[in-house]
């Protein structure tokens, strides 16, 4: 938007890039050279750590191990230059429960065993079970099948 503001209007780039004008200005106001205020070693330390955990890190991972090295630095200090260097640490998915859908106007398998798990003789009843891996990316199907029940 900076280089363009003399070409078009600042309220039309801020429409189209859905920013707020406002934000435009204060990134203006921002001094250029915000992050010299902070030690140049511990920015980079701050980088570098980063950049190794595969951008993994947030503010309690980078805050304990710019403690060890430099240990008069604070979580205000840190969370200010991970601001300024936009580094953002990964979150973890929330878990979510795959159960099967009952409900469903589909074809379902009929009920051969008709609940009796006790046959009377061998080899009648097979009893299975199926789980999905992922593992490395790639998802599995595994199935295990007994005999006896």
């Amino acid at each position: 938007m900076e280089t363009h503001r003399f070409e078009y209007s600042i309220q039309s780039m801020a429409n189209v890039l859905e920013v707020s004008r406002s934000g435009f200005y204060q990134f203006l106001k921002r001094s250029k050279n915000e992050l010299e205020k902070y030690n140049p070693e511990l920015v980079e330390f701050i980088r570098e750590t980063w950049l190794t955990s595969r951008k993994n890190y947030g503010l309690v991972r980078l805050l304990r191990e710019v403690k060890k090295v430099y240990s008069i630095y604070g979580a205000r200090t840190v969370r200010k230059v991970m601001k300024l260097c936009e580094i953002q640490g990964k979150q973890e998915k929330r878990f979510r429960i795959a159960t099967t859908d009952s409900n469903h106007g589909n074809r379902v398998a009929p009920d051969l065993v008709r609940r009796n798990f006790k046959p009377n003789q061998k080899n009648r009843i097979w009893v299975s079970d199926i789980t999905f891996l992922t593992s490395f990316g790639i998802t599995n199907a595994k199935a295990i099948i007994s005999g006896d029940p």
